[in-house]
């Protein structure tokens, strides 16, 4: 494979923080000359990129060492997995060091895991029978990756993107269960687009955000500059072009004896927060959680994605409570304090399970 060695030693400097602007240049150049690299340097970023990694994806690391790295590297990132970990050195500094440890062994192809399955999927997997990478943000964690085209893509917490794995200008598609936020490199001749379970999402040149979360009542696709085509891919195929700052929400309307499911299409002007100015529906990439005239039941849902837990509500009247807020940084008892400064209710939290009463 054309000079893979350099890009592997590039990526990791970068991932050491070591990298030059000109050779991060470098690195740029070399992936769009190598896209069979690219799945593997995608991989890199995410797992770069969690806000927390668990043992078993370690274990799933160390047994992919086990059978990939060169036997010197191998050696090396296994004794600094097993090396012991206190409080003090949480999981995701502990993933950093191993990958500054591989960013210092010098004259080997640093971490060539080209073309590999994890064998217990959580972040990435390439199904050899069709040919698709898929990438996974837990609950509780967001992702961020860029593919081979410069397409930059952060996906929520509780979201999947998949991908063909010979992504290029010529199949530029990708499949999204959740809600991911696109910066779409634009090409005249070759479209980007979002297929959702209720909608095709076409890029016309464009920054949006689309969030498609499965079990939900509506799909929503929230364009922030340049244009988009969406199209209902169910009923009666309606196509609808959005301009700057509108979103089109999709109602999905159930099934009914003899009579098929039903897609209703609205579209909106976005109306930022008043009290911070921010997108209400893209305030997650900043990491905040607004919400507005937000049913409770619908805003645990919300919450759960967030916080990694399960929220139970006893009572029907309190998921019909309409709240308006914002969390930032708060944890999930301070963020249930907050609601109950607005809403009258008790809470209890069991490990990763929330009980709301009245």
């Amino acid at each position: 494979m054309k000079h893979s060695n350099r890009i592997w030693f590039l990526m990791g400097k970068q991932l050491s923080h070591s990298i030059t602007p000109a050779e991060e240049q470098e690195l740029k150049t070399l992936l769009t000359q190598d896209p069979e690299l690219w799945y593997s340097y995608e991989l890199i970023q995410a797992v770069n990129n969690l806000d927390d990694v668990t043992n078993e994806f370690i274990d799933e690391i160390k047994l992919l060492l086990d059978n990939r790295a060169p036997e010197q590297l191998n050696e090396a990132l296994l004794r600094r997995l097993e090396e012991p970990q206190g409080p003090e050195a949480p999981r995701r500094r502990r993933l950093g060091l191993l990958f500054k440890v591989a960013a210092a062994i010098a004259g080997i192809a640093i971490l060539a895991w080209g073309g590999f399955t994890l064998l217990k999927p959580r972040l990435s997997t390439i199904t050899a029978a069709t040919a698709i990478n898929e990438i996974i943000a837990p609950k509780g964690s967001k992702t961020q990756i860029t593919l081979a085209d410069g397409t930059e893509i952060w996906l929520n917490a509780g979201s999947k993107l998949t991908y063909p794995k010979n992504f290029s200008l010529e199949n530029r598609e990708v499949t999204l269960t959740g809600e991911a936020y696109f910066k779409v490199v634009h090409h005249d001749q070759h479209a980007f687009v979002v297929h959702t379970p209720q909608a095709d999402i076409k890029d016309l040149g464009t920054t949006f955000n689309v969030k498609a979360y499965e079990g939900s009542s509506t799909t929503e696709t929230t364009l922030i500059e340049g244009a988009l085509e969406v199209l209902l891919t169910k009923g009666s195929g309606r196509k609808v072009l959005l301009a700057p700052n509108e979103k089109v929400v999709v109602h999905h309307q159930p099934a009914t004896a003899g009579k098929q499911q039903e897609e209703v299409m609205e579209t909106q002007k976005l109306v930022p927060f008043q009290a911070t100015n921010d997108i209400v529906e893209t305030a997650w990439v900043d990491n905040k959680l607004i919400f507005r005239d937000e049913r409770f039941d619908n805003l645990a849902a919300m919450m759960e994605r967030r916080y990694n837990v399960s929220i139970v509500i006893t009572n029907e009247d309190i998921k019909a409570w309409q709240l308006t807020g914002i969390f930032k940084n708060e944890s999930l008892d301070e963020a249930l304090k907050v609601l109950q400064v607005i809403a009258p209710f008790k809470f209890t939290i069991d490990h990763d399970t929330v009980t709301i009463t009245r």
